[in-house]
């Protein structure tokens, strides 16, 4: 994966987990750091909403979200969309990862 298109995936997985925190600092940093890889307004916007525009990096986002809601069968589900989409088994172990300590740090 491209470093360009690694942060931009990585911005569009922090906006789509921690959209809902609720802490203004947070989202301000974040959407900063989002802007900074290159999104744009409505690409933000969607990403806040769990969504991408690009297939492949919503069906990576959608099974970050599903990581988080602690969901087994949905999981899977996403799992198996993002296989079909072209995501690789590689690609989605570093997703969970990024996720995880993306959801750890909202944890502190």
């Amino acid at each position: 994966m491209a470093e360009h298109l690694h942060a931009r995936v990585t911005a569009q997985l922090k906006l789509a987990l921690l959209g809902d925190c609720g802490c203004p600092q947070t989202l301000d940093r974040v959407e900063s750091e989002a802007r900074s890889a290159g999104l744009t307004g409505a690409e933000i916007d969607a990403a806040l909403g769990g969504r991408s525009f690009e297939a492949r990096t919503a069906a990576s986002v959608a099974f970050a979200c599903a990581l988080k809601a602690g969901e087994a069968t949905l999981q899977e589900q996403m799992r198996a969309r993002a296989l079909q989409l072209g995501v690789t088994e590689q690609e989605l172990c570093a997703i969970a990862r990024e996720a995880q300590q993306i959801l750890a740090w909202i944890r502190r």
